[in-house]
């Protein structure tokens, strides 16, 4: 079954192979996985750490633009119309937006510019804009954090909670009009990491009609790692769905097996990368989801929300 991937941080691969000198690392890396798992759209991510510049960020998304103008595997992404393309989808994405300093919204519309349609953002770190997981808990979204905001709501660009701290969460979902999901983050109440989503959490991104895309990180799904399986990922998506229902669901698997064998510890033994994306579908069907249900969770809820809101 087709799959929307809400998360893959495949811009940084495609800098870090440059850097290398290596190119066309979208075809030779991750095309064939990501076919061979029938994952057919993904957000593909620029991820910053809470260390690069504005000129570095710059550097990768322009890197990935160049990669994705060049090939004739993926379609880009730009409009909800772009949605309807036969060809494998590829919607650019940012995780962090720890090198903007200064005039926020001129670099959010030179985000845009290039392609960026959704975007976090910090990540587990705290930065000028807001507060990740990582970040002091009582601090939340800054006056430029809540400018970026506005300014993301009147481009249409997604934004994406997965690594905000609860008053970054909070102050997110009180100033944002637009449309807020949560790419890669599992139940808190299965698995009471940091960066998983509390039941209050879950029900008010689900109020805004926000999506929530289930992590196969290890971590995320259970801290006694001898049962971490894609079973117990599937169980995730069953507790959500019971909460707020079947039309908050949706993938983001985060994969890392391209990082090396630093984040290992992070990828389950039946969901390696994304040519085992299936097995999550398998696994749905275990956990007693209908066919409709599953569509939805795999690419629907995505395609549907995304088609309306992109611009």
């Amino acid at each position: 079954m087709r799959i929307f991937d809400l998360h893959a941080d495949i811009g940084s691969d495609v800098l870090n192979q440059h850097h290398l000198g290596k190119d066309n690392v979208l075809l030779t890396r991750h095309s064939d996985k990501c076919l061979k798992g029938e994952v057919s759209a993904i957000a593909m991510a620029s991820f910053f750490s809470g260390k690069e510049t504005y000129e570095e960020m710059q550097e990768m998304i322009l890197t990935l633009e160049n990669e994705l103008e060049h090939q004739n595997v993926w379609q880009r992404v730009l409009s909800g119309n772009d949605l309807k393309s036969d060809r494998p989808l590829a919607l650019m994405s940012v995780e962090g937006m720890c090198g903007i300093k200064e005039n926020e919204c001129e670099a959010i519309e030179w985000m845009y510019k290039h392609g960026i349609r959704l975007a976090s953002l910090c990540w587990n770190e705290e930065n000028a804009l807001a507060s990740g997981v990582k970040g002091n808990p009582d601090h939340g979204l800054s006056e430029m954090g809540r400018n970026v905001i506005s300014k993301m709501d009147q481009l249409h660009m997604v934004i994406d909670v997965s690594h905000a701290n609860e008053k970054t969460f909070w102050d997110i979902l009180d100033c944002s009009k637009g449309f807020v999901i949560a790419t890669h983050s599992n139940a808190y109440t299965l698995c009471n990491h940091p960066r998983n989503l509390k039941d209050e959490q879950i029900r008010a991104i689900a109020a805004k009609g926000g999506l929530i895309g289930m992590n196969s990180c290890a971590y995320f799904i259970d801290h006694d790692l001898t049962k971490v399986t894609v079973d117990a990922l599937a169980k995730h998506a069953a507790y959500i769905k019971n909460l707020v229902g079947i039309d908050h669901l949706a993938c983001g698997f985060d994969f890392m097996d391209f990082f090396g064998e630093e984040d290992a510890d992070y990828i389950i033994n039946d969901m390696k990368d994304a040519s085992y994306a299936q097995n999550f579908i398998q696994a749905l069907k275990n956990n007693h989801f209908s066919d409709c249900e599953i569509k939805k969770i795999a690419y629907q809820n995505v395609i549907d929300r995304f088609s309306q809101y992109l611009r």
